[in-house]
């Protein structure tokens, strides 16, 4: 199934991503920065959701505002360390194995989900084979084909004959058995993202229902979704973590960042994104609760490979040289920093500098460009929507590439549905604006969807078996630390072949009113962290 990213309708037009990736630990005050776990509870605050959740359930939801949600009525298996970002235990007791292959799971006794049913090792195991089941339709369904029995679950043709992976295994209400196809050195990591979290019963009797109000076992537990109007969350009093401070949280759906913004300018909301278009604003108007963070976001023009004019990699080489990315970020995107290496500094493993063709050289450029065999008719530049920074920005990289390599180029404009489709069924003829959030902190997780082979999101059609060979090997590793050095090498592969010219990188970036402290998002992934914030009384 092709991995279609949260991230893409966010990154192609520049709005607030900061809430647009994978949810964070939900586990309450004791986490984050600035996370004590001490501290006045009480108070209700506001902060805005960039759009309606399409779904509230964990398996099959993949966009920002949904995460957003999950952070809070969710508890991950896993958990990532503030300073390291390396897996730790959260509603999980411990994740182990001795050959990355068969993985036991440990929870923790006496948790339950809002209704009072209780956590077990079933609730995982129901909810990871519904997810899995390919007739349940389930959009994360493709994080469990690593567990054997995936296959019998999504026939190629035919319907399945079981509804059951065998390699899950309950071995009693607090521990299951995973057995993967290969080993993963990267599966504790990977606990930490949504299609993990567990079901309870009352889904599996109506999942329609269960949608409209999900039954989790977080912190918080959603009492209210309005669509396109505003979801309530509200303290979950039997939570058995670190609770949250806030009794009551209120989300209000905007269709419209400038909406939002101008809310939070009129004290209507408590908290707010800060993108490119209101950058300079809240560095003017409210430096002192503007705070940021990096982010996993990665930006990045993909190139169609599979199109015969940009099959030498020297050609793919001379247009990343070729432009000046700080230049045109000071002219039009005054919130990015360059990118220097294919995965953002967030991820343990980031190589500075990695990516050599990333700096500005037109000399060389150009002698790439002619080593190439040079360039004949015009340049088509894809974007999304038909935003005014975007279109500014992509025109600024044509006039480089026109001025530096003489290449004319045209604009194209299209609208979400048909851009995403023309990525995944490969059908662009020049390079297009996309990028990239991590779903979990691991290089595995940059490389493996866009440049693998049989990667979900290889829009541009890259295949290598040298650098699919290394990342098997990572996989393959007695530890996620020992993984490391494979994945950079297959990295490097991918700096020499460059099938796409890395952009840049963007952080998250909040203000906040008054009334509320504590604000910042969860860890290396991009959503706030709703559970630490602090209502001032």
């Amino acid at each position: 199934m092709a991995r279609r990213p949260r991230i893409l309708m966010m990154v192609v037009t520049l709005l607030i991503v900061a809430a647009a990736c994978s949810s964070g630990n939900g586990g309450g005050g004791s986490t984050g920065p600035g996370g004590t776990g001490t501290g006045q509870q009480g108070g209700t605050f506001k902060f805005p959701l960039s759009a309606d959740p399409t779904k509230l359930i964990p398996q099959n939801d993949y966009e920002a505002a949904g995460a957003q949600v999950f952070n809070a009525i969710f508890t991950r298996l896993m958990t990532y360390d503030a300073d390291t970002n390396a897996p730790v235990p959260a509603q999980a007791k411990s994740v182990t194995s001795d050959d990355q292959m068969v993985w036991t799971i440990e929870i923790q006794p006496g948790w339950t989900f809002h209704n009072g049913e209780p956590v077990t090792a079933q609730s995982y195991v129901d909810a990871w084979n519904w997810g899995a089941l390919g007739s349940n339709g389930a959009i994360l369904n493709f994080f469990f084909e690593k567990i054997q029995g995936y296959d019998e679950l999504n026939p190629a043709k035919g319907d399945a004959t079981t509804t059951e992976l065998s390699g899950l295994k309950v071995v009693n209400d607090t521990t299951f058995t995973v057995t993967l196809t290969a080993p993963f050195s990267q599966f504790p990591i990977e606990l930490g993202f949504d299609a993990f979290d567990p079901l309870p019963k009352a889904f599996f009797d109506d999942p329609d229902a269960y949608n409209e109000k999900p039954i989790g076992d977080g912190p918080y537990m959603l009492t209210e979704w309005k669509h396109d109007e505003n979801i309530v969350l509200e303290r979950y009093p039997d939570y058995q973590g670190t609770p949250g401070y806030a009794d009551r949280i209120e989300l209000p759906i905007y269709s419209s960042t400038d909406a939002s913004w101008a809310d939070f300018q009129a004290g209507n909301l408590d908290i707010s994104s800060v993108g490119s278009s209101n950058l300079v604003d809240a560095q003017q108007n409210y430096s002192d609760s503007l705070t940021e963070q990096p982010s996993s976001l990665f930006l990045y023009l993909g190139l169609p490979l599979y199109d015969p004019r940009f099959q030498n990699k020297e050609l793919r080489q001379a247009l990343s040289l070729a432009v000046d990315r700080q230049a045109v970020m000071n002219a039009v995107l005054v919130a990015e920093t360059p990118a220097d290496a294919f995965t953002a500094p967030v991820v343990p493993g980031y190589q500075a500098g990695s990516c050599t063709y990333c700096t500005y050289d037109p000399a060389l450029a150009k002698q790439k460009l002619a080593d190439a065999g040079g360039w004949q008719g015009t340049m088509t530049i894809n974007l999304y929507s038909n935003d005014a920074t975007l279109e500014q920005a992509m025109e600024a990289i044509g006039n480089q590439w026109k001025q530096n390599l003489g290449i004319d180029f045209e604009l194209n404009v299209m609208n979400y549905n048909s851009y995403y489709d023309t990525t995944i069924n490969h059908k662009f003829t020049g390079p297009w604006w996309d990028g990239w959030v991590m779903d979990y902190p691991s290089l595995e997780d940059y490389l493996r969807p866009i440049y693998g082979s049989t990667g979900g999101y290889n829009g541009s059609g890259y295949k290598n078996p040298a650098f699919d060979s290394l990342l098997t090997q990572g996989d393959e590793a007695d530890s996620i630390d020992a993984s490391i050095a494979k994945y950079q090498q297959a990295a490097d592969i991918v700096a020499e072949d460059m099938p796409v010219i890395p952009w840049g990188f963007l952080p998250s970036r909040y203000v906040h009113q008054p009334t509320v402290t504590n604000v910042h998002q969860a860890g290396p992934l991009n959503n706030l962290e709703l559970a630490d914030i602090q209502v001032v009384q």
